[in-house]
Formats: C-alpha cells, structure tokens, sequence
C-alpha cells in the first residue's frame, strides 16, 4: 500500500511550478473575458441573494427544490461573508479549482505509486483548458468536483491513516456536500466501498462497517435538507425534484440525439406543461411524479429505441464542451468587451487536449493489465467516469456534466503511459545487459 510522505524539497519547488502553472492562465482568462453571468449562473447568483435576505430557498416567493441547494447556500455563505458580489464568486472558483488540484495530486499518488506519474498528471490537469475556462462562470461543477475528490482521496486513503474511521467519516461529509450540490454524488461512496471490496483491498467485514460509517456521516449532512423538503413541500424529498424532468428529457419520443434539447419542440414543452426551470414551478412534486411516469413508460414501450439512443448520449457526455467558452464570449459582450479573436485562437487547442486526454478513459479497459497499477487506478479513477457514464446512458447527455470527471483522464492517461513505459523498457535493460 502506497505510504503518501511529507513532501520532499523537490516535491516543494515542484507544487510551486504548478500553482504558477495553475494561477497564470487562470487569472489571465478571467481579467481577459470578464463575463457577465446569464442563464443557470444568474439563477445561482439570484438564489443566493435571495437565501442571504432571508427569503429562503425560493424562486419568486415559492419554495423551490427543484435544483438542489448546495451551490446557491455556498454562494449565499460566502455572500455573507464578502458581500454579494460577481467577483468573490469567481476568486472562489479559483480557490475550488485549486483545492481540486491537490486531491488530483493525492489520488494520482495513490494510483500510480509513482511520485513522477502524479507529477505529470497533476500537470495535465493544471493545464486542462476546459476547467481553465469554467472558473469565470457561475456553475456549481467546481464546487462539486472539489468535493467529489475531497471524498474520493479521504475514502480511499482511511487504511493509510491511524484516524481511519474519522477519514472514512470526514469522506461521508464530503459525499454529503456534494450531493447537496449535484444528486448524482450520493451512489459514488457506496461504489467505491464496492469497487474496494472486489478488487481485494479490503475484506468484507471492513467493507460494510466502512459503507456504514461514510453513509452515516453523508446522511446526517443531507437529512436537515430532506426535513426541510417535507416541511415546505409536503414530502421527504432527498435532495431535489428534478429528476423527472432529467430521465423525460433523455427518454421521450422527440430527442433523437440523447442531448438537452433546446430549443425544446412544441411537443416536449406542451408535456412538461410550460415547464421554465428557471422560474416558479406551479407544483413540483406532481410535476416530478407524472415526467417519472412519462419517460418510463416511453423506455417501457420502446426498449429498443431508448437503448440505440445510449451511444448518443455518452457522446453528448465526453465530448468538447464549447458553453463555457459560448457563454465567456456572450457575458464578455454585455460587459463591453470583444473576446471573439481570444475564444477563436483557444478554442481548437482546448478541444485537441480534450480528445486526447478522455479517450484515456475508453482505452483503460481495453489496456487494463498494460496499465501501471491498473487496480488501483481503476478504483481511483476508472469508477468515477463509469459511474457518471452509466447515469448519463440512463438520463441525457450535457458536456457540463462530464466536468468533474476532467481531472481523472489526465490520471488515466499517466497510468496507461506509464505502464507502456515500464513495459518497454525492461526489456531494452535485459538487452544491454545480456550485450
């Protein structure tokens, strides 16, 4: 089992050239852009606001959980704080992303066993265009995908710490948080106890204690936000409502592609009875129920045509996402500002890097025992992006989403490589040694 060492003085100049690496372009972007927010990030922004003025978690004096919570009550802590303001929202994106980066750095350290692989990746992911991008707007990915590997590394790493349980509870927090953020992170800790389990890094007895303890502490962060659900809605809501519309937007007769359809056909609308998920939502619960109902019945009466459209979706999933550098040239305009020659002149090497670091998450399963410490990277790394796949092939595909799952390609990759490497080069040592 890999021992994670107080960092040497060259491991210490190492983590400096990276957070220059890291803030440069970062800061750069964002003194060059200076976006206007528009869209999810004003919704997010407003909701804070409102959450800070003691209005609640509401749209238009209603009640609301349709979206979850985690973003706009982390905003409207920080609102608190600083003051509302477009600018600490995004210094805090920058702050995320930097936390995000550390957990990479351990997780790859984990994976590879190698100081010079996690160096690499954490490189590779630094550099990553895409994230880069994201932390001039207000989306609540940064926020999750420091938390998803906050838990991810303290899980994994709770047999390498005399505080084992405190790790495995401090890991449960983590999930928590992130399920209040975006609902998917609540089935990950449960899959790496699993993933942990088969692959014989930890017995039986300890895989259920272990499950035990990190749920215990993830649904006593989300258990106040279901007993307020019940108290303003009428019913224990988990998390959020919205997961009706998400399973009818990616299973109904009229979205071919598997993507989010906008603008949406009159047909679409007309069934989700006007729907704005951006405004007051007349009843969210019985809307909630009767898209459920729809979209299984679609996937029941069409069982061949909802599985051809899978493929779809993953690739609306993986593939490049240009929102964030759509919406960076829109919000730069309303704020006077032409960045149309900038976003042109990125864009193709921010897509080039996209391509060529995902396709390390569909080659490690055909490269698997190629791979350097391919157990422990695929519990580390590979897990995450399946589990996220499998939700996508069930719902609908956004590029967004596959945000939180940029980090672990870069891991993905050095694990390949540095198998690749090892493999050949043993055999050129046998050579000149028998020369």
């Amino acid at each position: 089992m890999l021992e994670l060492k107080t960092p040497s003085q060259g491991t210490s100049r190492f983590l400096i050239l990276a957070a220059v690496l890291f803030l440069a372009p970062r800061i750069g972007w964002m003194l060059a852009v200076d976006a206007a927010p528009m869209s999810d990030q004003l919704w997010y922004f407003e909701r804070a606001v409102g959450m800070l003025n003691g209005e609640g978690y509401a749209v238009q004096g209603q009640p609301t959980a349709f979206w979850p919570v985690g973003y706009p009550a982390f905003l409207a802590g920080l609102f608190a704080v600083f003051g509302p303001s477009l600018e600490a929202a995004k210094i805090a994106n920058l702050v995320l992303s930097g936390i995000a980066m550390v957990f990479v750095y351990r997780i790859a350290r984990r994976a590879t066993g190698s100081e010079t692989a996690a160096r690499a990746a954490l490189l590779l992911a630094v550099l990553y265009p895409t994230q880069i991008f994201y932390t001039e707007l207000l989306y609540s990915e940064l926020l999750f995908t420091a938390l998803l590997l906050a838990g991810t590394d303290l899980l994994l790493g709770a047999a390498e710490t005399r505080r084992r349980w405190v790790a495995v509870a401090a890991a449960g927090v983590c999930f928590g948080l992130a399920s209040l953020v975006k609902t998917q992170g609540l089935l990950l800790p449960g899959l790496l106890v699993a993933g942990a389990l088969v692959l014989r890094r930890i017995g039986f007895r300890q895989a259920v204690l272990t499950g035990l303890v990190a749920y215990a502490a993830c649904l006593a962060v989300t258990a106040p936000w279901t007993m307020r659900n019940w108290e303003v809605l009428g019913q224990p809501v988990l998390i959020s409502t919205n997961g009706g519309f998400n399973l009818y937007m990616g299973n109904n007769p009229w979205n071919r592609w598997g993507n989010y359809m906008w603008p949406a056909p009159p047909e679409f609308t007309e069934a989700t009875e006007n729907l704005n998920i951006l405004k007051a939502i007349p009843d969210e619960l019985a809307l909630n129920a009767k898209l459920n109902r729809l979209a299984m019945d679609y996937i029941r009466d069409n069982p061949v045509e909802a599985a051809k459209r899978i493929p779809y979706k993953l690739y609306q999933f993986f593939r490049f996402d240009t929102l964030p550098l759509a919406q960076a040239e829109i919000g730069a305009k309303r704020n006077g500002r032409d960045v149309h020659a900038l976003v042109t002149a990125v864009a193709p090497v921010a897509e080039i890097w996209h391509w060529a670091m995902m396709w390390s998450a569909f080659l490690f399963p055909v490269l698997f025992w190629l791979a350097r410490r391919p157990a422990d990277a695929a519990l580390a790394a590979f897990l995450p992006v399946a589990y996220f796949g499998a939700i996508t092939a069930v719902f609908f595909g956004e590029a967004r989403f596959n945000l939180p799952l940029l980090p672990l390609y870069p891991v993905l990759a050095v694990c390949i490589a540095g198998g690749f490497l090892h493999r050949v080069r043993w055999p050129m040592v046998g050579h000149r040694r028998r020369a």
